[in-house]
């Protein structure tokens, strides 16, 4: 994409906020667009969605295929939000939506060269659509000397996952892997402080946390049999924890993957997850995340923010829930990881529209940053209204949004196919130390195996 004119050259101070996707505006394009206003520093298109600092650029192909797993353009209920590719340049997308197997039936599409613009990908994508030769760079089409880049967050995250030197997966601010329920009753119960007020004096750590396993793991009725875990499971937890050390057996780093399994960090997470597990102490609960937590069989879950509002919702009332981070490593430098994915957005070799592709992801960014509610105040206290309407306290909603400024660790280990299984599920099962001597072969295999190129 050439070098374009920016609108309005006055920094942009707005932190980002999640998300993207808007309602309609009337206007014709960048370019001479119908209905666009200027207060001070800010411009607005029809007096309501905010386009300040956006670039002044015709879109010349308006449309941009997207092969995803459902819709993808994002519908909303206030005037000031808005997906601005479509509601300011006048983009038009096409959503491609899979059916059955998603990467089979990818292949198929291009094998028969119905080749979409974009492909959404999860983890296992990167590398895997590079070594079968399906995508391009970024870097001819893409304004990356654009502030929001750096506005927004994005930029350190594409850096970390350049190959080759070049930008083959765009992708926003990587963005945390869940958060930590806890229910107050139990807490409280227990006659322990609340961990968000340890969270708070930066007192939430391993050693913390283990301490409040420990004392709500109880048989409530003396019979012998646990009736309440400190923890149940999740497909999440056991990854999260090795990640709140800043490393994971897996790395990535200046372009190679890393095989990381004999860090003593590494090393210290899994013999946590072990000691607390069955065949340790047996503080984590081995069930269903979602029943059990709800019916009170577990002081902490950590899952998904969302289950907050979809899976627990009826918590807020009965027994009341808090949210924490994962805690920090006590043997690290002090930094509070929490575990993040990357979102990952392909350009595919032989797009028809790379320009409108690159002007798409640009504009998502500047709809993360610029989707504010003007009564709010901020893009801050626009998220926390966002969740307190979804039933969370205050006091949760502030600690979901905190939670996202936390500095995050990349799971890289999810981009590597292991035939053996997810080690950081066998560590609950196996020692650290006869585990990571099996299987220091087989991460050098599973590592080469998804950087060799695929052909045929």
């Amino acid at each position: 994409m050439k070098k374009i004119k920016r609108i309005v050259t006055a920094a942009l101070a707005v932190a980002m906020l999640a998300g993207c996707g808007g309602q309609p505006a009337s206007t014709s394009g960048a370019s001479g667009a119908q209905n666009v206003q200027t207060d001070g520093d800010r411009t607005y298109i029809n007096g309501t969605l905010d386009v300040t600092g956006m670039p002044d650029v015709e879109l010349e192909n308006k449309k941009v295929t997207i092969y995803c797993w459902g819709e993808y353009v994002p519908e909303y209920e206030n005037d000031w939000e808005g997906f601005r590719f479509e509601d300011y340049y006048g983009g038009e997308v096409e959503v491609i939506v899979s059916n059955g197997d998603y990467y089979e039936n990818l292949y198929k599409l291009v094998a028969a060269g119905e080749i979409p613009d974009i492909v959404v990908g999860e983890a296992t994508s990167f590398p895997s659509m590079i070594m079968r030769d399906l995508v391009q760079p970024w870097d001819e089409y893409l304004d990356y000397d654009d502030p929001v880049w750096d506005e927004t967050g994005a930029r350190d995250s594409i850096e970390e996952m350049r190959w080759n030197g070049s930008i083959y997966n765009m992708t926003a601010r990587s963005h945390n892997l869940g958060v930590m329920f806890y229910n107050k009753r139990i807490v409280e119960s227990t006659g322990l402080e609340d961990p968000a007020e340890l969270q708070a004096r930066g007192e939430w750590t391993w050693d913390t946390f283990r301490q409040y396993l420990e004392e709500t793991t109880l048989d409530t009725n003396g019979d012998g049999v646990t009736d309440i875990y400190g923890i149940v499971n999740t497909g999440d937890f056991p990854i999260a924890l090795f990640c709140s050390t800043g490393e994971t057996h897996i790395e990535y780093t200046d372009g190679q993957f890393i095989n990381n399994l004999k860090s003593p960090k590494v090393q210290d997470a899994a013999n946590f997850l072990y000691d607390i597990g069955n065949n340790g102490d047996k503080l984590m609960l081995l069930g269903d995340p979602v029943a059990d937590f709800l019916a009170g069989k577990a002081a902490f879950v950590y899952t998904n923010d969302y289950r907050g509002y979809i899976d627990y919702a009826d918590l807020w009332e009965t027994d009341g829930l808090g949210v924490v981070p994962m805690p920090t490593y006590p043997n690290g430098d002090g930094t509070q990881y929490q575990a993040a994915l990357n979102d990952n957005l392909w350009l595919m070799k032989g797009a028809k529209n790379p320009e409108g592709a690159a002007l798409m992801v640009l504009c998502e960014r500047y709809d993360s940053l610029l989707n504010m509610d003007p009564e709010a105040g901020s893009a801050r206290q626009t998220q926390i209204n966002s969740w307190i309407d979804h039933g969370f306290t205050e006091e949760a909603a502030e600690a979901v949004v905190d939670l996202q400024e936390l500095p995050v660790k990349v799971i890289w280990s999810r981009s590597i196919t292991m035939p053996e299984g997810n080690l950081e599920y066998r560590a609950m099962d196996e020692p650290w130390t006869t585990l990571a001597e099996s299987m220091e072969g087989a991460v050098d295999q599973a590592i080469a195996n998804a950087t060799t190129p695929i052909t045929g």
